[in-house]
This record gives structure tokens, sequence and C-alpha cells, in this order.
């Protein structure tokens, strides 16, 4: 799910830098600790289970790595890269 979200909302852009900021800010206070959360919650029971990268594809660097693309535009994405 979270694949699909990235490709959309890295197409969105947002030209004010401060709110570009502010909305990765936000997204990532929500999201990174969940994620987190469940990683350390039911990674250990996820691993030992079938395909364990079906459901835990990403650690939480990339997730924030990944958040730092939305809402910029693609151009400047390509210079960080």
């Amino acid at each position: 799910m979270f694949e699909e979200l990235h490709q959309k909302q890295s197409q969105w852009t947002v030209p004010d830098s401060e709110l570009r900021e502010s909305l990765r800010l936000a997204v990532a206070e929500v999201l990174l600790p969940a994620y987190r959360s469940f990683v350390k919650r039911f990674g250990a029971l996820v691993e030992t289970g079938k395909n364990p990268q079906k459901y835990i594809k990403y650690t939480a660097d990339d997730l924030d790595r990944m958040l730092g693309e939305f809402f910029e535009e693609k151009n400047m994405r390509e210079t960080k890269r």
C-alpha cells in the first residue's frame, strides 16, 4: 500500500518550501512511530512466517527517505539523488 501512496504523493508538488517540509514532518510524525512499533511488535513473527518480504518491505529509514520525496518537483528530486 505504501508503494501506491508513494507513487501518487511523490507526483504532487508543493511550491512553498516551508509548507512542503511541514507536510513531510506531519506525515513522518504519524507514520514512522507507528511503523517502528509494528516492526518491533510483529517483526519476529513475520520473519518466521511465509514470505516475510511481503509484509515488511522497508526499514523505517527507507520510509523516512521515501517521505523526503513527497511534495517535491521531479527535477528537484533527481538533483538530490
